[in-house]
Parts: structure tokens; sequence; C-alpha cells
């Protein structure tokens, strides 16, 4: 069966289209790709989180999902400092 690998970094999204057999886990599929020992932090499906030994099944989409490099709150907090306070001001009623 054929399943899809992807894996993002600070280079770039990489592809890699693999066949595998049926009953490979993801952690199999990961071992026989392009993307063996690239060390992700966690896979998921199709954007959902799974677990290293979940059976894929023909046409699923790997991605191997990487640390953060950055907390998104405190992302969020210093694009707030570099761009104001970010807040809109409230519309006063019957105004348009």
């Amino acid at each position: 069966m054929k399943i899809e690998l992807v894996h993002t970094d600070a280079d770039g999204t990489r592809t890699a289209c693999v066949d595998v057999p049926v009953g490979t886990t993801v952690a199999d599929a990961v071992a026989v790709s392009r993307f063996a020992g690239k060390g992700a932090a966690a896979f998921a499906v199709y954007g959902r989180p799974v677990r290293h030994d979940r059976i894929l099944e023909e046409g699923d989409r790997v991605e191997l999902l990487s640390e953060l490099l950055v907390d998104p709150k405190d992302a969020r907090r210093m694009r707030a400092v570099h761009q104001g306070s970010g807040k809109e001001t409230p519309m006063k009623r019957g105004a348009k």
C-alpha cells in the first residue's frame, strides 16, 4: 500500500511516497523512508496526532512533527509588543 510522509523544518517541507505492506505502523513507515533519523517529536495522520504504533491505511499522509521553537503564547506577546497593543477600539452603538 502507498502512503505519503511529510517533514517540515527550517529548510522547508519535503514529502516522500513509500510503498509498505499492510499492517505497517507509523514508526515502520518512517524507518523505511528518507526521513529515518530525523527525530520527530510526534506524528500526525492528516493533522490528527497519532502514536508511533498506529497501523496505517492505504493513502494515509503521515506528518513528522517537530518541537515548537517558540511557545505560541510567547510569540503572540512578542508580536504585540512590537506592533503596539494590537487591541481594536470598540465601535459605539449605532456607528457604521
